[in-house]
């Protein structure tokens, strides 16, 4: 010390027992971001979106002209309905990607959509067309097997997806802008 000079006492760093130390080596942080689990939804979000896509072309392609004739009303809604299940997954998609807090609900929605729009779809063909015909509309309230494949595919879907994101410390720690 310089003489004079007013004493300043030495700046230390805090020490850690070797114990602590190794303790802390040990601790990992909160599980957040897209990994894991999280990872396997996004892929299936996206997959989902396309594959949805798809079938929209595939669907309007089948359609013979008479039937467009005879059934727009029946058409252009199952159409419509369609679209609007493609635009709530592509919202999903962009609330899972920017980390929105309100992913989770967003995607609960959508999968109990996906569930249930066989059955709407079906009730509002069988009506439109019971109109046309006038005919009873339990005369068209068949249902197809690839409806069924379908809904319980999106049920077994929901079975596991809807508890892991109302569960996961991922999901929690992740969507909370």
């Amino acid at each position: 010390m310089l003489p004079g000079l007013p004493s300043t006492p030495e700046i230390r760093e805090p020490t850690v027992g070797t114990e602590d130390a190794a303790e802390s080596k040990n601790v990992k942080g909160k599980p957040s971001g897209i990994g894991g689990w999280l990872g396997l939804l996004v892929f299936g979000q996206v997959i989902g979106i396309l594959r949805l896509i798809g079938a929209i072309g595939q669907y309007i392609q089948s359609i013979s002209d008479n039937i467009w004739k005879r059934f727009p009303t029946a058409i252009w809604g199952e159409i419509a309905m369609n679209v609007a299940l493609i635009c709530l997954c592509i919202c999903t998609a962009v609330l899972l990607f920017s980390h929105s807090r309100h992913f989770p609900r967003f995607f609960i929605a959508q999968m109990l959509c996906a569930i249930f729009l066989p059955l709407v779809d079906l009730f509002w063909v069988a009506s439109i067309v019971s109109v046309s015909l006038n005919r009873p509309m339990t005369d068209f309230l068949t249902f197809e097997p690839r409806d069924g494949e379908q809904m319980v595919a999106g049920a077994i879907g929901a079975a596991i997806w809807i508890p892991y994101v109302l569960r996961s410390r991922r999901v929690a720690n992740t969507f909370v802008k």
